[in-house]
């Protein structure tokens, strides 16, 4: 019996924080969603079960619980993926039940939403409307990160530039 050689973990990847700004167009975009679906919950959250916005509610779920089990349904399906041989972790997740529905995407990589749904309204019709609002939650991420990223390349010229100032005073 051989045993293979797990692949390399991945680089950490850089942690993404959303400003009030952000976080007020994907509660909006969440709300959008959830009324064109009509759907019961709509949740946004982080990969580490961090619970960020939800839009409606079920009676008697604890959601902060809701958003942990969802990320750790991520992490064992990621594991899943790798021993399958993927290099990827599977994006997308859908339980059926008899009363409610759940279908839940991966976002940017870094957060997930997740939609609980009426069985009478179809997979498909949730994928699409789900995935154009993934679209826009990550344009929102991306946009607010370039600019995160230019900032952060004015801040280390301005430091530069006062260190080397800083330093000739000093020799001088």
């Amino acid at each position: 019996m051989t045993q293979e050689t797990p692949p390399p973990a991945a680089a950490p990847k850089q942690q993404i924080l959303l400003s009030e700004e952000q976080y007020h167009q994907i509660s909006q975009e969440l709300e959008l969603l959830r009324a064109k679906l009509k759907s019961q919950l709509v949740l946004f959250g982080d990969l580490n079960g961090q619970l960020i916005s939800q839009k409606g509610s079920l009676p008697g779920v604890d959601m902060p619980i809701l958003a942990a089990l969802i990320s750790s349904d991520f992490s064992a399906t990621s594991e899943i993926a790798r021993l399958l041989g993927r290099e990827n972790r599977f994006r997308l997740h859908f339980h059926e039940g008899t009363r409610r529905n759940l279908y839940i995407a991966s976002v940017s990589e870094q957060f997930f939403l997740a939609v609980i749904f009426d069985p009478s309204v179809t997979l498909g019709m949730v994928r699409i409307f789900t995935q154009k609002s993934i679209d826009k939650i990550e344009t929102i991420i991306r946009t607010s990160f370039d600019e995160m990223v230019k900032i952060s390349n004015v801040i280390d010229a301005e430091f530069k530039s006062y260190v080397n100032e800083g330093l000739d005073r000093i020799l001088d």
